[in-house]
């Protein structure tokens, strides 16, 4: 089996693809990256070794990804030094060490296909980001939110210094089934946007657009691109046909926010379960970047992969996600 560098082990969405991953490839050769010390022992627990480090120690980071077939990044998607460090490495293998390019299995975000809109309103004309045509893939820039990462990645997969996979996950719901439990980054920030309003809002008439996916079913694409990998399937394909858009359910802001606002508000942390309409200006910064957007997305390429994900029904998974948000506020 190869050898794998993963980063995000503790993480949501890293920590669940990594117990899958193992159940599946038993015999499969982790070395982990942990940066707290309380969870050395949860993830050791999996059967993987684990190095202690943040993703600060750029010179660790290099030397694993340099060593390893294959480096997993679920732990940080715009952690510009982190991927750089990841590169850094990859091209050391293929330049000084005359290896062939190790693969890149990174993590995104759908965030990175949101317009440019300032008004709450979706339109349902505006620019269809496909994965199975690659010139959408293309048109990813150092720009784009996520692109900053994204768009290097690309480029060096381009250039034969790394085999890059790049799996672009919506908004995700379900519980963590990882060695250490994490409330879903979703359900956290709007959690932590509702609180600090104290009320659910959204921008204008909320009809704007976010995707949504169920964890476990994110996790199943997880799978079988790590399967097409270790196959060797598409190791010649064109990095930007090795880009999966992993959605599901489209909800408008508004919906969200209504169901936050509830369940809240049951809670005894809001005072009123409407959801209110704000105006841009009003949101603050980072709140901003996404209050007004739309996204518009559709993953061809992963559902040609046999993925079907399952519709999601946001009041299946609020009362868990968001008492999971709760509880790591309190922490």
């Amino acid at each position: 089996m190869p050898t794998v560098f993963y980063l995000g082990a503790t993480g949501y969405i890293g920590g669940s693809v990594l117990a899958d991953l193992l159940k599946i490839y038993p015999d499969l050769e982790v070395t982990a990256l942990v940066r707290n010390t309380a969870h050395i022992d949860a993830v050791r627990g999996l059967g993987v070794e684990v190095v202690q480090g943040t993703f600060s120690d750029v010179d660790l980071i290099t030397s694993h990804a340099r060593k390893a077939d294959i480096t997993v990044n679920a732990a940080d998607t715009d952690n510009v030094a982190l991927s750089t460090a990841i590169l850094a490495g990859h091209k050391a293998r293929v330049v000084e060490d005359k290896q062939s390019p190790a693969v890149l299995l990174h993590t995104s975000g759908v965030a990175v296909f949101l317009d440019d809109g300032k008004e709450g309103k979706h339109d349902p004309n505006s620019k269809l980001w496909n994965d199975g045509d690659e010139a959408d893939i293309r048109a990813i820039t150092p720009q784009m939110l996520h692109g900053q990462v994204d768009a290097p990645i690309l480029r060096a997969s381009e250039e034969g210094y790394t085999e890059s996979y790049i799996i672009c996950p919506a908004a995700i719901v379900g519980p963590s089934t990882g060695p250490v439990p994490s409330a879903s980054f979703f359900f956290h920030f709007m959690t932590q946007l509702a609180l600090g309003f104290k009320k659910a809002i959204y921008v204008g008439e909320g009809s704007n657009i976010f995707y949504t996916v169920r964890l476990d079913d994110l996790v199943d694409l997880y799978g079988r691109v790590f399967a097409r990998i270790l196959d060797r399937v598409d190791a010649k394909a064109s990095p930007y046909a090795r880009y999966y858009i992993a959605v599901s359910t489209p909800l408008s802001w508004k919906d969200i926010m209504t169901v936050f606002g509830g369940v809240l508000a049951r809670k005894g942390k809001l005072g009123d379960a409407t959801a209110h309409s704000i105006s841009l200006s009003e949101a603050p910064y980072p709140a901003s970047i996404f209050l007004g957007a739309s996204q518009h997305a559709r993953g061809e390429r992963a559902k040609a992969l046999g993925w079907v994900p399952r519709p999601v029904v946001l009041e299946d998974w609020a009362e868990v996600g968001i008492s999971a948000s709760l509880e790591k506020l309190q922490q």
